[in-house]
């Protein structure tokens, strides 16, 4: 092979690493933007959602009793949430430090994938049991008239 050769095969590669990189960073910076790894669930929005919440159980008609025994359940449940997205987002910064350091150490990568999936998973039980035991206050009239009310809000 040609210095020449050699030359053109080695810019070849560079341009496609290049691109490869490009590619990489614009598919973090979309995952990123409001919606991706932005901020659902920080306190306002938590607040938004308990607002809601207590507006639908007074809108179907459910004692106060009631509704103070759901927002009480699903608020520490909805600030799990927003730490656990605090959480997730610092492991995304290092998942980058790690991801475009010097030199790859697939463990660590490995490790904190793992470790992010039991957290995730911890938490999503604690909110599956939240909802649970705040359907269990209602009746299973009040629920249907629930769903009712939370299809039409989300449109279906």
């Amino acid at each position: 092979m040609t210095d020449s050769n050699r030359n053109h095969r080695a810019l070849k590669i560079a341009c496609y690493a290049a691109a490869a990189l490009v590619a990489i960073g614009g598919a973090f910076a979309y995952a990123h933007q409001a919606g991706g790894h932005g901020g659902h669930m920080g306190q306002q929005n938590a607040q938004m959602h308990l607002d809601h919440l207590a507006a639908v159980l007074t809108k179907i008609g459910v004692s106060e009793a009631q509704r103070s025994q759901v927002v009480g359940l699903m608020r520490p449940a909805f600030a799990d949430m927003k730490s656990v997205h605090d959480s997730h987002s610092a492991a995304f910064g290092q998942f980058h430090e790690l991801l475009f350091a010097p030199s790859i150490d697939r463990g660590k990568i490995d490790s904190l994938r793992a470790d992010q999936i039991k957290s995730i998973d911890a938490a999503s039980r604690r909110v599956t049991t939240a909802f649970a035991d705040a359907a269990e206050v209602l009746s299973p009239e009040q629920r249907a008239a629930f769903a009712a009310e939370m299809r039409a809000h989300h449109g279906g």
